[in-house]
């Protein structure tokens, strides 16, 4: 957005009246240590006349009353909107919180029921196999079949 240039005021120039200068005091010597001299600028202070304020109208001090009371009123407004809008976005995330934490609740239950339903079968083997009172040495051990098909290097199959 350009910026537009401000109009230029006419002021008026501040008169300043000279003030003279104090005459130094002749020095007088004493025992005591010398007074620090100060500038005679820090001495003097400047009058600028302040400018009074403009008198108003009752119309306009009504109108100003009633803007101030409107710009009161939608302080509030904006003040409660947005403490509406926070506590939506709390309750919003608290939602999604709980959301998350059942979903991994549930997630755990499911892991430890799979577990526990691994370790029961696996009790179970263990009962049969200590229910059977066969010796180690007597269990075989399946091995696979050879095929049928023999290949020879002449590369023609017999079969058995």
């Amino acid at each position: 957005m350009p910026r537009t240039p401000r109009k230029k005021e006419n002021k008026e120039p501040v008169i300043i009246e000279e003030v003279k200068e104090p005459e130094p005091e002749p020095e007088v010597e004493t025992e005591q240590a010398p007074a620090p001299q100060q500038d005679a600028n820090e001495d003097i202070e400047l009058e600028i006349p302040k400018k009074r304020p403009r008198q108003r109208t009752e119309k306009q001090l009504e109108q100003l009353k009633l803007a101030r009371e409107k710009a009161l009123l939608n302080k509030e407004t904006r003040r409660k909107q947005k403490e509406d809008e926070e506590q939506a976005i709390k309750k919003e995330l608290e939602s999604k919180i709980q959301a998350e934490k059942k979903a991994i609740e549930l997630k755990i239950v499911k892991k430890a029921l799979s577990i526990k339903k691994k370790e029961i079968k696996k009790q179970e083997i263990l009962d049969e196999i200590s229910d059977d009172e066969t010796p180690i040495e007597q269990v075989k051990i399946p091995v696979k079949k050879e095929s049928n098909l023999k290949v020879k290097t002449n590369k023609t199959l017999y079969f058995d």
